[in-house]
């Protein structure tokens, strides 16, 4: 496809010029109210030289923030000033907080006082404050200088006088496993995929973009927080994707127009909504985990709704492939984004598919490692997906290469068993992990939100498919609650922990 992205971007000069062509055009709304281009250029201006002056001469700015204007505010002023935002996830812990500043150098982060007494973070802070400066926003806001106001307003009045040179944005891995890494992409890099993503979906500055997903999540910053402004759709922030009973009424209010959630968040909404809440939706998108045909059917039978299964990765940008409404195929994650390419490395074991590895305009630059720095990510980038594609150019994500047990000497996909329960079943809610067992290598352990079940139908069933009878799981353990991580995703290191206990 004939889709031009030019070398060089910055992500502030792309929003200034779309604030000069609609200076009172509504472009970001959260619970505190909304802004227009002009005000919300103005903004960055002003709020930029504060923080040029307070952090000078440093590369990297760290955000700790919550989903609001503000954030979206502090991120453009850093794009302003050449400085690279390195986005903090607050659903981490202290010392993971810790490994991350010290994997990116940051010398200061900024944050809200009203942010940390809400969400009672001050232990993290404490923690925080013993390698780096905290500053406050509320303090930046309150200490600005008349001089400042002033030439903030003086240059969202005057033509563009330089072109800035381009920056990156650091989001952080999980660290579930080890440390985690810095992700570092370029504003050419998110630029492209907002184009790669405008190019495939049919979108119009009419829609209205709902987005309780946190800047910390790849697909709440591109698609959240700067998409809006590079293509004058208006987004509304919401602080939590975990306020279920609300969000489908504020999306209702807001009639918005795209959604985008993961399969749990989907699940735990539908509890609330109603068809007349979700009755504007017009592109909703299931991402970052399996979309359940249970909820799938669930969206299209109570509310009209059909949810279209996306894949992507923070390394991404993260948007690697969409369905779309007049493009689709039921089980796949859609075709790949215009400008990607891809291939598929064989896995001893493994009978269909491969080791999923792209390349892109919208890969990133490379990893930040505790300890090494930068490590670039070289010609392709190894998603660690096992994937595959049909002859119509769709594809399905088999699973995640971690998330097989190897038992017996026999590759088992926990996915895979994960979906065999539901079709048992009938219903979702299940989750399947592996830990090492002494006779056989490892040993599955499948965790149910459903009590009382017992695993003699699942049992009956594995063996009418005539599959392998390692898929048995060598227990089915019942669970009040899932464990979800911030970005939305089940926590399967915390569901392995707790399997691990059972057995200790």
């Amino acid at each position: 496809m004939d889709l031009f992205i030019p070398e060089q971007v910055n992500l502030y000069d792309e929003m200034r010029k779309m604030a000069k062509r609609h200076p009172n055009s509504v472009i970001i709304e959260d619970l505190s109210g909304t802004l227009t281009y002009e005000k919300f250029l103005l903004a960055v201006n002003v709020l930029s030289r504060k923080i040029k002056v307070m952090t000078s001469h440093e590369t990297r700015v760290g955000l700790y923030l919550p989903n609001v204007t503000g954030t979206v505010i502090a991120l453009f002023a850093l794009f302003k000033n050449e400085q690279d935002p390195c986005i903090l996830n607050f659903s981490m812990g202290a010392e993971t907080i810790v490994d991350c500043l010290e994997t990116a150098s940051l010398r200061t982060v900024i944050t809200s006082r009203e942010f940390i007494k809400v969400a009672n973070l001050y232990s993290v802070v404490d923690e925080m404050e013993k390698i780096v400066r905290v500053i406050y926003l509320e303090d930046l806001r309150d200490q600005l200088t008349l001089g400042q106001k002033l030439g903030g307003l003086a240059e969202s009045k005057l033509p563009i006088s330089k072109k800035r040179k381009q920056g990156h944005v650091i989001l952080f891995t999980s660290g579930t496993e080890t440390k985690p890494k810095g992700v570092m992409l370029t504003h050419r890099n998110i630029y492209a995929n907002i184009k790669q993503a405008v190019s495939t979906v049919d979108l119009t500055e009419k829609d209205r973009i709902f987005n309780p997903l946190p800047l910390f999540h790849s697909f709440g910053l591109t698609v959240g927080a700067v998409l809006p402004f590079i293509t004058n759709i208006k987004s509304f922030l919401y602080p939590s994707p975990l306020h279920y009973k609300e969000i489908p009424k504020m999306i209702g209010q807001d009639k918005s127009t795209i959604f985008v959630a993961t399969n749990t968040f989907f699940k735990n909404y539908a509890k609330f909504a109603s068809r007349e809440d979700l009755k504007t939706l017009r592109i909703v998108v299931a991402g970052a985990e399996k979309l359940t045909k249970d909820v799938k059917d669930l969206y299209e039978r109570e509310f009209g709704v059909t949810l279209l299964q996306g894949y992507g990765t923070t390394e991404t940008s993260p948007i690697v492939s969409l369905n779309t409404p007049t493009h689709h195929k039921e089980g796949s994650v859609g075709k790949l984004i215009p400008l990607m390419e891809y291939k598929l490395e064989k896995i001893e074991g493994i009978d269909h598919g491969g080791v999923l590895l792209l390349k892109g305009p919208n890969v990133m630059k490379g990893y930040l490692i505790h300890g090494k720095g930068f490590v670039p990510c070289g010609e392709w980038y190894n998603t660690g997906d096992i994937a595959d594609v049909d002859e119509d150019g769709y594809l399905y994500i088999i699973s995640r290469l971690k998330r097989f047990a190897k038992i017996a000497g026999e590759m088992i996909s926990l996915n895979k068993l994960e979906e065999m329960a539901l079709a048992c079943y009938q219903q979702s809610g299940f989750y399947a992990v592996s830990i090492p067992d002494p006779k056989k290598g490892e040993k599955i352990i499948l965790f149910t939100t459903h009590s009382d079940l017992s695993d003699k139908p699942l049992r009956k069933y594995i063996k009418e498919q005539k599959v392998s009878s390692l898929y048995i799981p060598s227990k089915i353990e019942p669970i009040d609650e899932v464990p979800i991580l911030g970005s939305g995703k089940v926590n399967y290191c915390e569901l392995e922990v707790r399997a691990k206990a059972l057995f200790s």
